[in-house]
């Protein structure tokens, strides 16, 4: 079996329409672990997809939600009274460990796969692909699975496609303006990607600050130092973000991606 691991970024989304104009090989499905916390592009992205394959024989597109934000605001996960750490910065310095693509995007995917293959709780996954969408000029972000009998591919390499040559053949395509996908509330943006959120979009803005304030305290959940989302370790609303401050972390497209 082989899946598309698509995170509605510009990279996953061109792997996409590749696999399905026969540019690459054909993939079986693409899945979106939807985070519940995309930007409204993103969802648009998504109903526009959808209606492309409707008309191009397309691979079969499948979403799958699992809110983190909602699981942020509540203190909880999909596990029980733990919470699924972001990499938020402590007050002392340095970030807190990374859960959420593990929990909200990667076992969503894993999930769904056994899923498709019929598999109940404790039968092994049939041999699988699962493709990321990284490019040539990210070929340092390749790394294996560490699920069993799953194969993590990166057919853009394989091709020795670029980011901006993945741009062009969407723009070929017709999808123009295809961004960035990431939660809304992400600490890996830039101050760029924080100024755009809050001056045009603002109804994830009210998110961000309601997320950046729910995480000041989590002593209950065995976190002694104050969290921020952003680098600076002030409340972003706070926060002067016409400083340029460069993206910190580039996530797996499909997982967390660009």
């Amino acid at each position: 079996m082989k899946i598309i691991s698509l995170g509605l970024g510009i990279q996953s989304t061109a792997m996409y329409i590749m696999s399905t104009l026969g540019d690459i090989d054909r993939a079986d499905y693409a899945i979106f672990a939807d985070p519940g916390a995309e930007l409204p592009d993103t969802y648009m992205l998504w109903d526009d997809l959808n209606k492309w394959r409707e008309n191009n024989n397309g691979i079969p597109l499948i979403k799958k939600t699992k809110s983190l934000y909602k699981n942020i605001i509540e203190g909880l996960n999909s596990y029980g009274a733990r919470w699924a750490s972001i990499p938020a910065f402590s007050e002392k310095g340095g970030m807190i460990r990374r859960q959420c693509t593990g929990e909200y995007k990667v076992d969503v995917v894993m999930k769904e796969i056994r899923k498709l293959q019929n598999l109940r709780k404790y039968q092994k996954m049939s041999p699988t692909e699962v493709w990321l969408g990284i490019s040539l000029d990210e070929i340092q972000r390749m790394k294996l699975s560490r699920v069993h009998r799953v194969t993590y591919k990166y057919p853009l390499i394989d091709k020795k496609i670029t980011r901006s040559e993945c741009k062009d053949y969407l723009e070929k395509n017709g999808f123009l303006n295809v961004k960035k996908s990431s939660c809304v509330f992400c600490p890996y943006h830039s101050n760029a990607q924080w100024r755009e959120i809050k001056s045009n979009y603002p109804e994830e803005w009210k998110k961000v600050l309601k997320v950046d304030n729910a995480i000041r305290d989590l002593t209950k959940k065995g976190i002694k130092d104050k969290l921020y989302l952003h680098a600076s370790r002030v409340p972003i609303e706070d926060t002067y973000l016409q400083e340029d401050q460069e993206e910190l972390f580039m996530c797996e497209e499909g997982y967390c991606g660009i």
